[in-house]
């Protein structure tokens, strides 16, 4: 691989274009996301709340809000003819995080007494609360914002056909993915401040003692304030993703940007709202945890192009001598050149290798503390009282020795590349089974003398372990691409994007519905809300996230090349095959238990995943004869 640096005749995504027009679709995102964010700032003013029980916003909330939903738009019109790549990315980031917030506007219309947000108004009584004229300027502006993301994408593609999109000073950076330009560290630090902030969005974001004002946790919310929170949650990971795996640094800074701006508008605006209500009402750990990991967010995105910037001219300043020194002996050039490729080639492959076996690691670290965790006792009881039976540690172990023997597999040598891509989704079999043994020893706990067990805090360590395993295994597909020959396109068959796909949005269909119901109870879906006795709990979040891993596995390899297709698919279906499991390990404690329609849906998904992973199969085994 040559490492010249680039000639200055081609252009980075991010040079000066005043040469051409400003490009309709961002003219238009530009319009419409000022006049979105101009809407969600007059809606106080408006007012969003009437009747008897509202009063009106809690005003420096209200600036607080203003500033996050304009800084974004305004940034994007700023930059717009310079960098269009840079405002269609930062709209993008926005955009993705107002369509949980429009959610989150519908609790206005539902019990808006429910809504907790104090940038918009704070009920007083337990009067009747009305949705004003405000709520709809507030729903139609997030709406705007929403269109005008959507159209930053479609400005981001364009930009990626033009020339010189994701070049780099040094050659061995072109194309490259953000991740890979800026290096582990700050890569770590966004995954992991998404991560908290996911987190945070689960603790209540308010601490009150008003009797009127109730903060309530997630799991606790209704409806629209938990899909909308939800949404904000999953739009957060999706933009960082996206933004570490774009070959444009600008780009990858401005949907990280945009997102994080928006993240903050959600959890800063609940900081400043607590920290100016009074006595009665105060800052809840989830807002402040929020508040923190959003600066972060908006911080690793701003210096995201000089990061790259950096070591891009770092690598174009080895080569160098390098190259200097190949002109004075023309005769060893080529020699020279060979053993340098070959040099890099073995620290590819080391990094490589190192990455499989922190993830092998982890993955094992995991599987052996959920078992260890599920041996142990659940519930810390009375003296003399015998410990419940709780059917869900029969998926924590079929899920740790599934996760555990493909953990073992990474440790294979020359296989490991192959088996990476299977794993990815595994580990969360592990989560959704501790999750549905959590579920009902936290219910438990309600009865006075009954605590937590050890096997609780076991447990919640494998769940960390899980969680790193995906993220080192993340890391790991990032290193492998970066070795990748992406000269040759290959398109992915259409009947395993269609089978794929459809498998799926089956699979999730079939994680958020029940497996089995009775006649009194069902198992955990999300069918029912946050009420009663057959609360949507943690162990209702934990087969969503089985169900939104194998959607997004799924998703990918239609868009992989046909060997790890294979391996994405096959461990997908796996994980849906533990999922499925649960039914007949856990439908005794349901009397007469029938078969639910998420068995059915994930049952169905199932089948398709592995169809698609069958085509994909003979899709490799027809390239490795071609080449023969």
């Amino acid at each position: 691989m040559s490492s010249t640096p680039r000639s200055s005749s081609v252009r980075a995504p991010g040079d000066v274009r005043t040469d051409r027009p400003l490009p309709p679709p961002l003219a238009m995102a530009l319009v419409l996301g000022l006049l979105g964010a101009v809407a969600v700032s007059a809606a106080p003013i408006i007012g969003v709340g009437s009747g008897p029980g509202a009063s009106g916003s809690i005003v420096t909330a209200s600036i607080f809000a203003a500033l996050c939903a304009l800084v974004i738009p305004a940034a994007a019109i700023v930059v717009a003819r310079r960098h269009p790549a840079l405002s269609g990315a930062l709209l993008a980031g926005a955009g993705a995080l107002s369509f949980g917030v429009a959610i989150l506007d519908l609790q206005l219309f539902v019990d808006a007494i429910d809504a907790n947000r104090l940038e918009l108004f704070r009920p007083i009584s337990a009067g009747v609360i009305t949705a004003g004229v405000g709520s709809y300027v507030a729903l139609l502006g997030h709406a705007l914002l929403v269109v005008a993301g959507i159209l930053g994408l479609v400005v981001i593609h364009r930009e990626s056909e033009r020339d010189g999109y994701g070049s780099a000073h040094a050659a061995e950076y072109d194309g490259r993915s953000v991740g890979g330009r800026i290096g582990a560290w700050p890569t770590s630090v966004l995954i992991l401040a998404a991560g908290a902030y996911l987190l945070s969005l689960f603790a209540p974001a308010f601490d009150s003692q008003d009797p009127i004002f109730l903060a309530r946790s997630l799991v606790d919310s209704p409806a629209a304030s938990a899909v909308g929170t939800a949404l904000v949650a999953v739009a957060v990971l999706i933009v960082t993703a996206s933004a570490l795996t774009s070959i444009s640094p600008w780009v990858g800074a401005g949907g990280v940007v945009g997102a994080g701006v928006g993240a903050l508008g959600v959890s800063g605006t609940r900081v400043v709202a607590g920290l100016a209500s009074g006595d009665r009402i105060g800052v809840g750990a989830g807002a402040i945890v929020g508040g923190i990991a959003a600066v972060v967010i908006v911080g690793v995105g701003a210096v995201i192009p000089i990061l790259s910037a950096r070591r891009e001219a770092a690598a174009a300043e080895e080569v160098r001598p390098v190259k200097s020194e190949n002109q004075a002996q023309a005769g060893g050039s080529k020699k020279a050149r060979r053993a340098a490729m070959i040099e890099q080639a073995r620290e590819a492959q080391a990094h490589v290798t190192k990455m499989h076996r922190i993830a092998e690691a982890l993955g094992i670290g995991a599987a052996v503390s959920a078992a260890l965790g599920a041996s142990l006792p659940i519930l810390s009881l009375p003296g003399g009282l015998a410990e419940p039976s709780i059917l869900a540690t029969r998926i924590v172990f079929v899920a740790a020795i599934v996760l555990f023997i493909a953990s073992l597999g990474l440790w294979i040598p020359g296989r490991a590349v192959a088996i990476r891509p299977a794993v990815g989704t595994l580990w969360t079999t592990v989560v959704m089974g501790i999750a549905a043994v959590v579920q009902p020893a936290v219910i438990a706990t309600d009865v006075p003398g009954v605590d937590l067990g050890a096997g609780v805090y076991v447990m919640g360590v494998a769940c960390a372990l899980a969680a790193a395993a995906g993220l080192a295994l993340w890391f790991a597909g990032t290193a492998e691409r970066e070795e990748i020959d992406t000269s040759v396109e290959i398109e992915a068959n259409s009947v395993v994007r269609m089978l794929a796909g459809l498998g799926g949005v089956l699979a999730l269909v079939g994680t958020a519905l029940p497996l089995y119901r009775g006649a009194n109870h069902t198992a955990a879906s999300i069918t029912q809300w946050p009420w009663g006795s057959d609360a949507w709990g943690i162990d209702t979040w934990g087969q969503l996230l089985v169900g939104v891993s194998v959607l997004l596995a799924s998703v990918v390899a239609t868009r992989s090349r046909p060997p790890r297709a294979v391996a994405l698919l096959v461990g997908s279906a796996v994980s849906v095959s533990i999922y499925l499991a649960a039914g007949p390990l856990t439908s005794s404690r349901i009397p007469d238990a029938t078969v639910g329609a998420g068995a059915i849906a994930a049952a169905t998904g199932l089948l398709l995943l592995v169809v698609a992973a069958f085509f994909s199969a003979r899709t490799t085994l027809s390239m490795h004869v071609e080449r023969r």
